[in-house]
């Protein structure tokens, strides 16, 4: 009995299939660098003619300007092209997992279409299903990878968009009075940098006494701050700069030039606080800061709150500067407390060294209690007694102190530096930044220690913890993991 032979339909879909990926591949494919004609030498003849030469056709083009902006199909807006070669650059397996994501996605949520058509059977219900949830999957991994790297992209170009900020450089009045004009991009590799936006009310009072008092521990980590006064007028000026107290030793602070001028610092601040839909922080004036490596990189940002410049220090600002136990301190002329607290300082360390006695140190602080400690007891944390911090082989025996430094922010209240060498530092030599409060009932009264608190400082190492006492005894703080984010400098 002959047999008839079933002719079947033409198979389309798979080539419809692939069709529809051809635009896909194409599109997520980074666009060609420009490459740069090579120079005419001697082995090598200019073309003559009427047709333009290779690099007037790119410059034509534009081709030169790293900074144009480039459309991004996963970003779906245009980003700066520098930006894109920094992250294709640091990023070799992300973009990779991203595209395989979306293959995955497509490919398991188009499965009933393309299913009979490879296979020859019908997709049933439970591989339909079975291959939707998968995809579902695959398209959740796809979209948090297009976050992380659109957020990175995003913090890249925030970056290379601080470069062009201008400033007017500090310099020692006893060499020169002439203070030249930088970008910051002329200070990678020289400086890092701390700007810190804000109004003259937020910012002349704590903010300011707080970088005074680090003044010295600033230009020992080669770092560079920035005031950005929101209600116009110069910091120098409006925010009481002394210029007997910081005059030409300023060399920690520079001036904000073009602030409020087209890519000036308030648009670009005004560009960190966006939310991403046009809109921004609640109040202009409020504190937002921000802090830049060596390399141009941000390390550290925030907004609402003025920045802990202690512990930026110890774990970002690190010193540049040999730290010696021989360095002197600075004193001030005509300030009779800067020697007053100079002296109190001393005799805190010799009972902190020497003593065994929790009543030598009794007389030094003050009886009031501080916020720092009782911030780290409300949380649940651990306070020991000073008879306790006294005891041998818990006091740092042996410790020396050197570059001491005060800041009398009033006639009440005043504070001090110094650099910590425990006797057991090693050949790494592991110092410490120390900082005391000091204050006082009335112009005549005795100083008195409130609050001290110490961190590690040593290049090369990040503090792990920091310690703080009052009169009570001390509690340790130790760093928490870093949390890992892309939302830009402020986020």
């Amino acid at each position: 009995m002959a047999t008839v032979k079933r002719r079947g339909r033409p198979q389309k879909r798979p080539r419809i299939f692939l069709l529809c990926w051809l635009p896909i591949c194409l599109g997520l494919t980074p666009p060609p660098l420009a490459r740069t004609s090579r120079p005419h030498t001697a082995n090598r003849f200019p073309s003559h003619g009427n047709a333009p030469s290779t690099l007037t056709r790119l410059y034509g083009g534009n081709q030169f300007d790293i900074t144009k902006p480039t459309f991004d199909l996963l970003s779906l807006r245009p980003i700066r092209s520098d930006a894109l070669l920094r992250y294709n650059s640091l990023n070799q397996s992300e973009p990779l997992r991203i595209n395989l994501y979306l293959l995955a996605t497509i490919s398991l949520l188009g499965y009933p279409l393309w299913c009979e058509s490879v296979t020859g059977d019908v997709a049933t219900s439970i591989s339909t299903v079975a291959s939707s949830a998968a995809g579902g999957g695959c398209a959740i991994l796809f979209w948090r990878e297009r976050t992380r790297r659109s957020n990175q992209l995003s913090r890249m170009e925030k970056e290379l968009n601080a470069e062009n900020l201008e400033v007017r450089m500090p310099v020692n009045v006893a060499i020169s009075s002439a203070r030249p004009m930088s970008r910051l991009k002329d200070l990678k590799g020289k400086r890092r940098i701390l700007a810190i936006r804000g109004s003259k009310e937020r910012l002349s009072g704590p903010v300011w006494n707080t970088l005074c008092l680090f003044r010295r521990r600033l230009v020992q980590s080669q770092t560079l701050v920035v005031l950005v006064p929101t209600d116009g007028g110069s910091q120098r000026v409006d925010w009481e700069c002394d210029k007997n107290r910081l005059g030409g030793t300023a060399l920690w602070l520079a001036d904000a030039l073009n602030i409020d001028g087209q890519g000036g610092w308030l648009s670009y601040f005004e560009e960190l606080l966006d939310n991403g839909d046009g809109g921004g922080r609640d109040s202009i004036d409020e504190v937002a800061w921000f802090a830049l490596n060596f390399n141009g990189r941000s390390i550290a940002s925030g907004y609402g709150n003025a920045p802990r410049v202690l512990e930026l220090l110890g774990q970002q600002l690190q010193p540049m500067e040999l730290l010696d136990d021989t360095d002197e301190a600075e004193l001030q002329e005509g300030v009779s407390a800067v020697t007053q607290i100079l002296e109190r300082q001393k005799k805190f360390y010799s009972v902190l060294t020497d003593s065994s006695d929790e009543n030598d140190m009794r007389p030094l602080f003050s009886t009031n209690s501080v916020a720092e400690v009782d911030e780290v007891v409300d949380g649940g944390g651990r306070i020991d007694s000073w008879s306790k911090c006294l005891e041998p082989g818990s006091r740092p025996a042996g410790m020396k102190i050197s570059g001491s430094d005060v800041w009398v922010a009033s006639n009440t209240l005043a504070y001090s530096t110094c650099v910590e060498f425990p006797s057991n530092a090693g050949i790494d030599g592991a110092t410490l930044l120390a900082v005391q409060r000091w204050g006082r009932a009335s112009e005549d009264g005795d100083w008195k220690l409130e609050l001290h608190q110490t961190i590690p400082w040593s290049a090369g190492s990040r503090a792990g913890g920091t310690l703080r006492c009052d009169h009570r005894g001390c509690v340790a703080l130790a760093r928490s993991p870093d949390k890992r984010t892309f939302g830009g400098l402020i986020g």
